[in-house]
């Protein structure tokens, strides 16, 4: 008997726009975001960057497929979340999201991280051109925060997108 592998549709990245956030936005971003609606640190982290103008989403016409947030840690850009909906991963989602926090970012680098059991977050900020940068352990118990980041200034003078 002949077995056949079963062929899985290849992941493409949706047509979509990169945006700024605003507050009609936040019920889409509720939705994309689980943990949002579970934490009110988290939810006014989100609002708070919404009204300081540093919240932008990927959305297909109506649809948020996902957000990034910019901030700042240290005198230089810092992610302080990147979600992008489970139905929509792995399809470039997050890569266009990390485009537009870089073109936005005003400091000289920009710093990710993740949690070391999130092995598609590394694999993605890696693809997107971030060097490890270090790691902080006992915050989150057993599982450190990875740290990477990526020059900015160097992009903007070599003329990279």
């Amino acid at each position: 008997m002949i077995k056949f592998a079963r062929l899985s549709p290849q992941r493409v990245a949706p047509p979509c726009v990169t945006r700024l956030a605003t507050d009609a936005d936040l019920p889409a971003l509720r939705f994309v975001d689980a943990l949002m609606r579970a934490d009110r640190d988290r939810m006014h982290l989100i609002q708070s960057s919404i009204e300081k103008r540093l919240c932008w989403l990927a959305a297909d016409n109506d649809e948020v497929l996902g957000f990034i947030l910019l901030g700042d840690f240290l005198g230089q850009g810092f992610v302080p979340l990147l979600v992008v909906a489970a139905a929509d991963r792995r399809r470039g989602i997050g890569r266009r999201l990390l485009s537009e926090a870089e073109r936005q970012c005003t400091r000289p680098k920009l710093f990710v991280s993740c949690n070391r059991s999130n092995l598609p977050a590394q694999e993605l900020f890696e693809s997107c051109g971030f060097e490890a940068s270090g790691q902080v352990a006992n915050f989150d118990e057993g599982d450190d925060e990875l740290f990477y980041f990526k020059r900015i200034d160097a992009l903007r003078t070599s003329g990279e997108p």
